[in-house]
C-alpha cells in the first residue's frame, strides 16, 4: 500500500470528514503543530527511564494530542466525550500545585539537563499549539475544555523542566 496518494500535490488535503482544504488552512496548521508538539514528546518519553513517574502522564497527554487533532479534522461536531480531557486539566494542575507550592513564578533560561531542555522546547511548543488554536476558535467551535488542557499543558511541562534542570 502506497502513503501518498498524489492528491496533495496541487496544495489541498482533506479533512477527516472528507471535506478538501487548503494545506495552510487554519485546522491544518493547528493539527500541524499539534503534531509537532506530539512528536517533540515522544522524543522527551524516549529520553526517559521506563520507571520515571511521569512517564505514563506524557504518555496519556500524547494520546489525548491526538483525540484533539481528531476533533480539529472532524468538523462535524458530533458528541464527544471530555471527561479524560477534564481529568488531566485537573491532573497536571495538581502537580503543578504540588511542584510550585507559594513560589511565584520566574522566568528561567532553558537547559540545566538534556531532559529539562527537551521539556522546555515541549513548554515553547505547547504555547505555539494554544496561540494557532486560539486563532483557529475565531472561526471553527473548539470546546472550552481543549483551551484549558492546553494552557495547563504548557505549565506542567514549564514546571516539569525546572524540576529536572540540574
Amino acid at each position: 500500500m502506497a502513503i501518498y496518494t498524489k492528491r496533495g500535490d496541487t496544495g489541498r488535503t482533506s479533512l477527516l470528514d472528507g471535506e478538501r482544504v487548503a494545506k495552510d488552512d487554519i485546522r491544518v496548521e493547528a493539527n500541524g503543530q499539534l503534531d509537532e508538539l506530539n512528536s517533540l514528546l515522544g522524543i522527551v518519553t524516549a529520553s526517559m527511564q521506563a520507571d520515571d513517574v511521569e512517564l505514563a502522564r506524557l504518555q496519556t497527554i500524547q494520546r489525548l494530542l491526538m483525540t484533539v487533532m481528531g476533533l480539529i479534522a472532524d468538523g462535524r461536531n458530533r458528541p464527544f466525550d471530555y471527561a479524560p480531557i477534564d481529568d488531566m486539566t485537573t491532573a497536571l494542575e495538581h502537580f503543578i500545585d504540588e511542584q510550585s507550592g507559594n513560589s511565584r513564578f520566574a522566568f528561567v533560561v532553558p537547559g540545566g539537563s538534556l531532559p529539562a531542555a527537551l521539556l522546555h522546547y515541549a513548554r515553547a511548543k505547547a504555547r505555539t499549539c494554544e496561540r494557532r488554536l486560539w486563532t483557529l476558535r475565531r472561526d471553527y467551535p473548539l470546546d472550552e475544555r481543549v483551551m484549558r488542557l492546553m494552557n495547563r499543558l504548557s505549565d506542567y511541562l514549564f514546571t516539569l523542566a525546572v524540576a529536572r534542570q540540574s
